[in-house]
């Protein structure tokens, strides 16, 4: 494998060991990976008979999922499926150039697609679940373009909150403009981690010990929020979108209640005494307890006792 195919695979936070010899294309475009990687886990996508879920929601909500650097909507596919299954109303963004290009551009454009999905689902306020680096885009939005009004609950999963140290190196292979943005010490990491949380948004960030890419984890803890490090085990990064554990962590996230509104905990697991994820850190509020609880479901599944 060439100099350049591993540098990118690192670009495309992706796995390539024991991967087969790359296929003939344009090994600089975001698209050729993700058509490769879409292929490579095609098997572990595939939606087929869904596990029982929780109970479904009292009312249907709006969801919208945004993706990340490389990420086509198709990865979405497993976590529609739970969703729908649960009440929500899933909508999928995927940015122009599969979130390549520069990564200020991209968080303003975000006020276009939350305000369609504000008026197509008729509410006031919408949920969103990002992955990657579409959660950084997402916490820019609400922390510093005015976006906190218009959202309920921001739950990120496998995101490098702080950016990779690889970037840089990356970038002067592959040439993308948000591979600089995700450089350590970025003018755009630093708008993101400077700016305050918001008062009366629940932000969570789903995080692995044992990503591929995402690496340190550490980078993906947002002091301040609620964080839920999945540290007991293997977790690998593109496992996060098909496996139903991480997803009812997410679910978890998203059905946490919201401070001041007097809404009780959708689910019903969020009465079981067991609390804290196990590498929760940043300080979570308090409404974060139902979300510990359903790291707590998490570790007993891992030990087979869920």
């Amino acid at each position: 494998m060439s100099r350049l195919a591993f540098a990118l695979a690192v670009v495309t936070t992706t796995a390539l060991a024991g991967c087969p010899e790359l296929p003939p294309g344009d090994l600089t475009s975001p698209y050729y990976w993700s058509d490769y990687f879409l292929a490579k886990y095609e098997r572990e996508r595939a939606v087929g008979p869904l596990e029982p879920g929780p109970p479904p929601l009292a009312e249907p909500r709006a969801v919208l999922l945004i993706t990340g650097v490389t990420i086509s909507a198709e990865w979405f596919e497993p976590i529609i499926a739970r969703l729908e299954r649960d009440g929500f109303r899933p909508v999928v963004y995927e940015p122009p150039a599969l979130l390549t290009g520069d990564l200020f551009e991209a968080s303003a454009d975000l006020d276009r697609v939350v305000e369609q999905v504000r008026r197509d689902s008729g509410q006031d306020k919408i949920d969103i679940l990002a992955e990657c680096t579409g959660g950084l885009i997402a916490r820019h939005y609400v922390q510093s373009l005015g976006g906190a009004p218009k959202v309920s609950r921001l739950v990120t999963f496998v995101s490098p909150q702080h950016g990779l140290p690889k970037a840089p190196w990356a970038a002067s292979i592959a040439g993308w403009p948000a591979l600089d943005d995700l450089t350590p010490g970025s003018a755009f990491l630093a708008a993101v981690n400077d700016a305050p949380l918001p008062r009366d948004l629940p932000i969570t960030s789903i995080y692995t010990c044992t990503d591929e890419y995402i690496q340190p984890y550490q980078t993906s803890i947002i002091p301040g929020a609620t964080n839920i490090g999945l540290c007991d085990g293997t977790v690998k990064h593109f496992q996060t979108f098909w496996d139903p554990a991480v997803y009812r962590i997410m679910h978890g996230a998203l059905v946490a209640p919201v401070p001041g509104d007097g809404t009780p905990p959708e689910s019903s697991e969020a009465a079981e005494p067991e609390a804290g994820g196990c590498d929760a850190g940043g300080g979570a509020a308090s409404w974060g307890v139902g979300v510990g609880v359903v790291a707590g479901w998490w570790r007993r599944r891992r030990r087979g006792r869920g």
